[in-house]
């Protein structure tokens, strides 16, 4: 429901096909969108954050869970959905005197002006982070997602895939990981995104892995 504007619309639906086209690997695709800043007609990736409904904190967090962590915060304790959201409570918007153009941008104002400024940024695996004032937190969230070791990070991906080429994800809904949704197959999906990590989170390799079983 949220109008990105045709031109905006545009270039990020060329920036995902190229992106594609190139087997720009999973890791680095998150991470661009995740840290990007700039013009929604120039840099196409900050329209991962205007096409959210709801430009708080909260609301990003949890589109962010639900993308690639494939889990739901709405089912996590407060503490840990308030401490995640800490990651983007940074994230600005503003207008440019062109039609529609909007600048998404790291504003470290805003933390200044949120009276939750105070609460402590957390990983959802409960881990604190020690953020500096110069540091836009968005980047910090994102090398921790994108880590090997994340628990979420590539058993999500890989159980999307297994889903749309089987028609059942191991963890089924695949956007339902959580202690009272357990994967039917856990050696699957860990011997999967281990196979996705070795790979460099080329996706291609899961595929074929998949598809020629």
């Amino acid at each position: 429901p949220i109008n990105l504007w045709p031109n905006a619309v545009q270039a990020y639906h060329r920036w995902i096909r190229t992106s594609i086209a190139e087997n720009l690997p999973y890791d680095r695709f998150v991470r661009e969108m995740l840290t990007a800043s700039g013009s929604n007609f120039r840099v196409p990736q900050v329209n991962f954050y205007r096409a959210i409904q709801g430009r708080s904190p909260e609301a990003i967090a949890k589109v962010v869970a639900l993308t690639f962590m494939g889990t739901r915060t709405e089912n996590w304790q407060e503490a840990r959905r308030v401490g995640m959201a800490a990651f983007f409570r940074e994230v600005g918007y503003k207008r440019t005197a062109e039609w529609k153009e909007e600048i998404v941008y790291f504003d470290p104002s805003k933390a200044e002006a949120d009276s939750a400024a105070t609460v402590p940024a957390l990983f959802p695996d409960g881990a604190r982070a020690d953020l500096s004032g110069d540091e836009d937190p968005r980047e910090v969230f994102a090398d921790w997602l994108i880590a090997p070791e994340n628990p979420w990070f590539a058993p999500s991906i890989v159980n999307r895939i297994w889903y749309w080429t089987v028609g059942r994800g191991i963890v089924h809904e695949a956007d339902d990981f959580g202690p009272n949704n357990p994967p039917q197959n856990p050696e699957l999906l860990s011997w999967l995104s281990s196979e996705l990590v070795d790979a460099g989170y080329d996706l291609k390799p899961i595929y074929r892995l998949i598809l020629n079983s």
